[in-house]
C-alpha cells in the first residue's frame, strides 16, 4: 500500500513538473496562476480518487460481513491472534488461555482452540500447523436474521430483481450434499497470493432443500479451499 502512494506521489510530481515548465514558457504571470490553480484541483482530485480505491469495499449489511472475528484474521501467528481474541472478546484477567484445544488436520498438525462465554458466541480459531491462523469460526449467542445482514435468499436473478438490496458479493448454495444447511460466501484475493473465504451458515433444516430459512446461526473465516499450499508457502515466507 505504501509503494502505491509512493509511485503514485511520483507520478503527480511529473505531471506538476510538466505542467510548471509550459507555464514558464510562456512568460506570463497571470498564465503561471491559472496553470498552479489547475495543478492544485488536478492533485487533490488524483489523491481522493487513490484514496477511495485504497479503501477496502463496505458491505450494506454492516461490519458482520468483514474478513476478521473479534479482529482475529486468516494469517495471524498464535500470540498475535490469542491476544487480539483476549482484547476484543470481554474476557478478565486469568482467562487469557482458551477453554479448550484439540489436535486436527493432516498428522494432527493443526490446533483448534475454543472460547466460551463471549457476549457474542462461541468462537473457535484453528491454527495450520499450530502457527498461523487458517480458520475463524463464530457461532452466534442468538440467530441473526438474514434480512439484517443483506444476504440474497439465492443467487437466482429473481433475489435481485425483487426490491430488496442485498449485498452482491455472495454465492448462495448448501455446506453439504445433504442440503440441510444453506452457506453464503465470497472470496477475496490476499496481497501473499492466496484467498480467503467469507461466510455465513444458516440453522439445520429439518428437511434437505427445504425452503424459508431466515436466520444465520454461524459466521466463519478461512482459507478458500484448494489455496492452502499457497497460503502455507506464504506464511513461511514470512
Amino acid at each position: 500500500m505504501k509503494e502505491g502512494r509512493i509511485t503514485t506521489l511520483s507520478r503527480l510530481s511529473g505531471t506538476i513538473a510538466g505542467l510548471r515548465g509550459v507555464a514558464t514558457a510562456r512568460g506570463s504571470t497571470v498564465r503561471k496562476a491559472a496553470f498552479s490553480l489547475v495543478v492544485v484541483m488536478i492533485l487533490a482530485f488524483q489523491i481522493v480518487t487513490v484514496s477511495a480505491r485504497q479503501q477496502p469495499e463496505k458491505s450494506i449489511g454492516g461490519p458482520q460481513h468483514e474478513d476478521n472475528i473479534l479482529g482475529v484474521k486468516v494469517g495471524m501467528d498464535v500470540p498475535t491472534a490469542l491476544k487480539t481474541i483476549f482484547d476484543n472478546s470481554g474476557r478478565k484477567q486469568g482467562q487469557e488461555k482458551p477453554d479448550a484445544k484439540r489436535n486436527e488436520g493432516k498428522d494432527n498438525k493443526d490446533v483448534r482452540v475454543l472460547y466460551r462465554g463471549i457476549k457474542e458466541g462461541e468462537v473457535q480459531i484453528v491454527f495450520a500447523d499450530g502457527k498461523w491462523v487458517k480458520e475463524i469460526l463464530l457461532v452466534y449467542a442468538g440467530p441473526r436474521p438474514i434480512d439484517e445482514l443483506r444476504l440474497p435468499y439465492s443467487s437466482n436473478i429473481s433475489a435481485a430483481l425483487g426490491g430488496q438490496r442485498y449485498d452482491d458479493r455472495y454465492t448462495v448454495g448448501y455446506t453439504g450434499t445433504n442440503k440441510l444447511e444453506q452457506f453464503w460466501w465470497r472470496d477475496e484475493n490476499m496481497p501473499e497470493g492466496y484467498r480467503v473465504r467469507v461466510g455465513f451458515i444458516s440453522g439445520k433444516h429439518t428437511v434437505g432443500g427445504a425452503q424459508g430459512i431466515t436466520t444465520i446461526a454461524r459466521k466463519i473465516i478461512s482459507v478458500t479451499p484448494g489455496d492452502e499450499e499457497k497460503f502455507l508457502k506464504a506464511m513461511a515466507r514470512q
